[in-house]
């Protein structure tokens, strides 16, 4: 069976950068992002965000903030950025490395109480 790749772009606030990598389906997803469940946030109106679903749940230390006008809430730990095809399905992120770093305000510590 043939998987195309799409080009994203992966958000790491433990490695503390910010890197292109390819995805071809959801397991890419999961091995990218680190987790089991993700779930998404818009980017913007061509991109989608992905991130651990239970990321707050399961003790993740580190997270990716976004300028407010991009998302207004840290997400815990890593993001991946793909871009959004006209039929919902995966396509490259339509974004240089460049702009996702000016949309960054800064990775993070998660502090827990």
């Amino acid at each position: 069976m043939f998987v195309s790749m799409n080009k994203a772009i992966l958000l790491d606030p433990f490695a503390n950068t910010i890197s292109h990598v390819n995805v071809g389906d959801f397991h890419d997803i999961q091995k990218h992002i680190g987790c089991d469940m993700f779930t998404t946030v818009r980017f913007d109106e061509r991109n989608t965000a992905f991130c651990d679903d239970e990321g707050l749940l399961n003790g993740t230390e580190r997270c990716v903030r976004f300028v407010d006008e991009v998302y207004p809430q840290a997400l815990a730990g890593r993001v991946l950025i793909l871009g959004d095809g006209d039929c919902g399905e995966s396509a490259d992120c339509t974004h240089t490395l460049d702009y996702v770093k000016s949309k960054v305000k800064h990775f993070c510590e998660l502090f827990y109480e």
